[in-house]
């Protein structure tokens, strides 16, 4: 008795043996086949990711404003600002931590089940006393594992999709904040030398009084206009400070950091056709993210599909009679029947939303084509005024302002005419850099959409 209870106890091991090692392996063509990168561009294949995914460790969000500032010196160019904002954004951390998350939900879905552990015991405290162990597996059938790590990776290429979305949006708001603040500078640029203007004509007309050249009308006037110069840079300034927090809480500073943004506002009169820029909008993350995104929804199909094959569980474990100290091994199998649960409702779910998907990218490319078409009708706007401001109005201007100070000078004019010759220039002079700023940031919108610069065209 002893000899045959050695003999079915190691059967019962064995037993065991094979079921806690869930033995169905990952078919190697699986794991050469494609796979997603991510953010840290490594692919993601089943239990091989264990050593490369893992959980954050948990750390504060850190804004410029919450550590010791990152000095910069006086002077912030365009590329020392967008460094900074995508460095310390929380948009982008926050788009690149939901990369993290998905490679996590990846490595998940790449794992077996775990098998399960039972014991039971009949006739407690009488005789015969019957007690058991067992240990039960779940054998997922019709390649359920497989099927969902593919639609967990392709979810990580569609995340990478979003992440890359974040960045170019972050890119875009500092490049408008930039051009804001160099508008500004440009503006107080010209109005200081309004006021120093404004300030020796005064003087002029005062000294004129004496000799009768005006009255004290005109000296009365010729105040207003320094008043007036002097009221618009103050204003001006207040814009300034403004617009350089703005670009500054770009990467989380509550302060500027910096004194002055260096650049130059520019424009050109070569403007491409809507076509030959449209024709780049497929490479926008907003749009190229369906095409990941409808791969991933067909793979979500295939699993639900495979969810209506039923699931196999074998069971295996001794079985020990008290009163003859018997011991005998169990194997057990089962199978759920599918009489009324077969996932339709979720495969249905799945389909629709597939039919969905195809509205939502076609909803996407028209959301990123109308904020193209937008920005486009601000940048042809923009270049035809500033073709006339500064090749016809300006130049006429600057002359009307020549003669009519020369003239009043001699007696030809009377002073209104010299000041509103005078508001005329420096008023286009204000518009060409209202122009330009404008021109600058639909370029830089047009060029976050289609990841190209106005100049490959």
């Amino acid at each position: 008795m002893v000899a045959g209870s050695i003999e079915q106890r190691s059967a019962i091991l064995a037993i065991l043996g094979i079921a806690l090692s869930g033995c169905y392996a990952q078919p190697q063509a699986y794991l050469d086949g494609r796979t997603i990168l991510a953010s840290s561009r490594q692919p993601l294949k089943a239990e091989a990711s264990v050593a490369r995914v893992s959980a954050p460790a948990a750390q504060p969000l850190v804004l410029v404003s919450d550590e010791a500032p990152v000095p910069i010196g006086d002077t912030l160019t365009l590329a020392g600002a967008v460094r900074r904002a995508l460095r310390f954004s929380p948009a982008v951390h926050a788009a690149a931590l939901e990369i993290d998350a998905k490679r996590g939900e990846a490595l998940q879905a790449g794992l077996r089940p775990n098998p399960e552990l039972g014991g039971w015991s009949w006739n407690v405290g009488e005789d015969p006393a019957e007690e058991g162990l067992d240990v039960s597996q779940l054998f997922e059938l019709g390649g359920k594992r497989l099927k969902r790590l593919r639609a967990a990776e392709l979810d990580i290429g569609v995340t990478a999709w979003d992440y890359e979305a974040a960045r170019l949006r972050v890119t875009s708001d500092t490049a408008q904040s930039f051009v804001d603040v160099l508008a500004s500078q440009d503006r107080i640029t010209i109005l200081k030398e309004l006021q120093s203007v404004a300030e020796t004509f005064s003087s002029a007309v005062s000294e004129r009084v004496q000799t009768g050249g005006s009255n004290l009308v005109d000296v009365k006037r010729a105040q207003i206009e320094v008043t007036r110069a002097k009221a618009q840079l103050n204003e001006e300034n207040a814009v300034l400070a403004v617009a350089k927090r703005r670009l500054a809480n770009n990467w989380g500073s509550r302060n500027a950091d910096f004194s002055v943004a260096k650049g130059e506002l520019t424009s050109t009169d070569h403007i491409p056709s809507p076509g030959q820029i449209g024709g780049y909008l497929d490479s926008n993350p907003d749009i190229a993210r369906w095409a990941e995104e409808m791969v991933r929804r067909e793979a979500v199909l295939d699993l639900e599909r495979a969810k209506a094959i039923p699931d196999l569980t074998l069971t295996a474990g001794a079985r020990r009679i008290e009163s003859s100290d018997d011991t005998g091994a169990v194997l057990q199998l089962s199978v759920p029947l599918p009489l009324f649960n077969r996932n339709q409702g979720d495969i249905a779910a799945a389909q629709a939303r597939i039919l969905k998907g195809q509205h939502e990218s076609l909803a996407a490319r028209v959301a990123v084509n109308a904020v193209y078409l937008e920005a486009y009708s601000r940048l042809a706007a923009s270049s035809e005024r500033l073709k006339g401001l500064e090749k016809e109005i300006l130049p006429s201007a600057q002359e009307v302002y020549d003669a009519t100070s020369k003239g009043y000078s001699v007696g030809g004019f009377d002073l209104l005419n010299v000041l509103e010759a005078q508001r005329t220039v420096y008023a286009t002079r204000l518009e060409i850099v209202t122009a330009r700023a404008e021109f600058q940031k639909a370029k830089v919108e047009i060029e976050a959409l289609t990841g190209r610069g106005l100049n490959a065209f």
